[in-house]
């Protein structure tokens, strides 16, 4: 996006979008977006939520205001906006179109991040967001509530951060489990869940596949020991186990379930298929889960996530979608410019310095 104009760091960070280069059938889309709002153009509005998001701008009226910087209006190629027009705007953003987006940003992603497939471990949870049930009637689940449950998927790297990968919005009411089998999709990868998704079918489903899992169980799940693997009792093992799971009417086939002591906490049994990791690798493999709940954190405290731009069900789902967007963008500049700080401290140096030249932005990062 705007091939040319990557002198100012925001320039820089839209860059790494390529409208022309999306399918043909988001390009024809786009065009007939730009066929009835010449002046607001597809790329303009993009990216002017884009910005939204990542200067956690609060609502429209705000971004309204905002537009009074000339700096603001030369980077968006706007002069002026009602609140309004911004309103229409973002409902009539085709989802598809945003997600194909960021499916082009998340190949770039995989192109820097190159990953054997038997190292790549996924996280998977959801998440709900609360809505205000009289302004958002369409999200209601319960008698007096409203919301939405966002169902996520991220990559986490060896290096400790994680990236979006996949996901998914439904009512709050559905069921975590009911979109386990669409973020499944890579063999021998490594799937990270909690005990919500437990199914004893879907285990034996994924270990004949040649899918890799490791998951907590429940408490009154049947276990039967088949077997006991040596453990070191010093790194907080108490038990490594071959085992089946289930009753007489269905028994799952053979998995490893490792016992590992919490201090002033119940114990945690963890459910894998991977026999080629120690017990103590397992363990750091689940614990990684709590990864994901700091990307839950991260989006709805600083993408603005907290606060909607639209009632509308189709404009808060494109909302979702951006932020989702906006962190690839942060994570490509992170990537490029091989940066070990935090993608928090890489958007709030992107915040201040966004009007300056991409020299500038490279520089603060400098050591020394």
């Amino acid at each position: 996006m705007d091939k040319y104009k990557t002198k100012m760091t925001i320039n820089k960070w839209f860059s790494y979008i390529s409208l022309e280069k999306l399918s043909e059938t988001s390009r024809q889309v786009i065009g007939q977006f730009n066929r009835y709002s010449k002046k607001l153009t597809f790329k303009k509005v993009l990216k002017l939520f884009l910005y939204a998001i990542n200067d956690e701008t609060d609502s429209l009226r705000h971004l309204d205001q905002q537009l009074v910087n000339p700096k603001l209006k030369k980077v968006m190629g706007i002069e002026s906006i009602s609140y309004s027009q911004l309103s229409r705007a973002l409902r009539k953003m085709e989802p598809s179109v945003l997600m194909d987006i960021f499916t082009q940003l998340l190949s770039l992603v995989h192109e820097k991040t190159a990953v054997q497939s038997k190292e790549r471990v996924f996280l998977i949870d959801s998440s709900t967001f609360s809505l205000n049930k009289t302004r958002y009637p369409w999200g209601t689940f319960r008698p007096t509530k409203s919301g939405i449950k966002l169902h996520l998927k991220v990559c986490h790297m060896k290096e400790g951060w994680v990236h979006p990968e996949q996901f998914e919005l439904s009512n709050a009411s559905e069921h975590d489990h009911d979109h386990l089998n669409v973020f499944i999709n890579e063999k021998r990868a490594t799937y990270v869940f909690d005990r919500g998704y437990l199914d004893f079918t879907q285990f034996d489903q994924m270990n004949w596949e040649g899918y890799f899992f490791v998951s907590r169980i429940k408490k009154n799940t049947a276990v039967h020991v088949q077997a006991h693997l040596e453990v070191s009792h010093e790194s907080g093992i108490i038990s490594d186990q071959l085992v089946q799971l289930g009753k007489s009417t269905y028994l799952t086939g053979l998995f490893r379930l490792i016992t590992i002591e919490r201090k002033h906490r119940s114990n945690l049994r963890i459910l894998t298929n991977r026999m080629d990791l120690s017990a103590e690798d397992i363990g750091k493999m689940y614990q990684s889960r709590w990864q994901i709940e700091l990307f839950f954190k991260h989006i709805k405290q600083h993408l603005t996530i907290k606060t909607y731009y639209s009632q509308s069900e189709q404009g808060v789902e494109n909302q979702v979608i951006l932020a989702m967007i906006v962190y690839l963008l942060t994570l490509l500049m992170k990537l490029e410019l091989r940066l070990k700080s935090s993608l928090f401290t890489i958007l709030r140096q992107i915040r201040a310095l966004q009007y300056e030249p991409f020299e500038c932005f490279k520089a603060s990062f400098a050591p020394g």
